[in-house]
């Protein structure tokens, strides 16, 4: 994290010039730090890998004025607590983005897709970012297009984007999505395209794609709302899993109001070798913008004009997001079970 930005010899255009309203981003770092220490599991060089997945409200939308530096500042911090993670909506304007990234600092690698073209794009990119020194890109990328049918007459509303990795023992595919909403009228055309696009996105993956790997993570915003919907049904309609750490964990939503699981990750795992341990979602507004008056002045001065108190949820959700992070940890050192494996062979 390059938080000598925040120094005013190092600086533009990521310095803060007030002090006292840069000492007060500081504490809230501080304080986000410690959160993040208490919540989420410590990244180490090898043995464990940190996987996220985080819809970041329109990065690179001009509302409310766009982004306060501040808030670059603490998006970077919570990425950079894990090894890979995959963002949703990244916008045409990379701007903010890039910004976020040089805070994040030259350890982390990034790959970014196009924007998928026509209305239902949403001038959205999908991205993935991930700590060099524990996580190496395996030299493949491209975004999912399906072959078209008579029973497939559409692509997705925003192309899935899958890569390669390799952390440690564990060498994986992983493809980032963000499904359809629509509306949530479940009786309606747009609920029921929003269902067949995840259907369609398992049904790919499941058919044309795991015989090329041994370990493949479908992860993103799949717009579910909870467990008894046709949403989820559709999502572990394949031979894709939500890791039982998820599962059994009782965890919140993954929305600002934490009553939908919008957000979710899928794995294939053909030696079933892979072992999660710990998940969350890691709720930032328990930090970070939790209270209206410690931070209406500097509201007020990004965006030109007095903010009313009944936006500031709204306005919030554009510098951070309406959404949370999700996140799990994997054991990456599969040593013990391959030398296993080796004894066991009778030549």
């Amino acid at each position: 994290m390059n938080h000598y930005y925040l120094r005013p010899k190092n600086s533009a255009p990521l310095f803060i010039e007030n002090k006292e309203e840069r000492d007060a981003v500081i504490d809230n770092l501080l304080a986000l730090r410690k959160s993040l220490n208490e919540e989420i599991p410590e990244k180490k060089l090898s043995g464990n890998l940190i996987l996220g997945t985080w819809n970041i409200r329109e990065f690179g939308n001009s509302k409310y004025n766009g982004r306060m530096t501040e808030s670059l500042y603490y998006i970077a911090e919570i990425i950079s607590r894990f090894d890979l993670i995959a963002v949703q909506e990244v916008r045409t304007e990379m701007l903010e983005f890039n910004q976020m990234l040089n805070i994040l600092g030259d350890n982390y690698g990034v790959h970014v897709s196009i924007v998928t073209q026509g209305k239902s794009g949403n001038s959205e990119r999908l991205a993935f970012i991930y700590d060099k020194r524990t996580v190496e890109f395996k030299n493949i990328a491209g975004q999912v297009v399906l072959p078209k049918t008579s029973q497939i007459p559409d692509q997705f509303a925003r192309a899935p984007y899958v890569i390669r990795f390799q952390s440690g023992w564990v060498r994986f595919d992983i493809a980032t999505a963000h499904i359809y909403y629509g509306d949530d009228v479940k009786s309606g055309v747009k609920y029921k395209k929003r269902v067949e696009e995840i259907k369609n996105l398992v049904d790919y993956f499941s058919k044309n794609y795991i015989k090329e790997a041994d370990n493949l993570f479908i992860l993103g915003d799949f717009n579910i709302e909870d467990t008894e919907a046709a949403t989820y049904a559709a999502a572990t309609s394949g031979k894709f899993k939500i890791p039982s750490a998820i599962l059994t964990g009782e965890l919140p939503g993954t929305n600002q109001l934490q009553n939908k699981i919008y957000d979710q990750i899928l794995y294939y795992n053909k030696y079933n070798n892979i072992v999660f341990s710990k998940a969350g979602v890691y709720n930032l507004y328990n930090t970070v913008f939790n209270d209206f008056a410690s931070y209406e002045g500097r509201i007020n001065a990004h965006y030109g004009k007095k903010l009313a108190k009944n936006k500031f949820n709204n306005f919030r959700s554009y510098q951070m997001s309406d959404h949370l992070p999700l996140w799990i940890e994997m054991k990456t050192d599969l040593a013990d079970g391959y030398l296993t494996f080796v004894k066991k062979q009778k030549e």
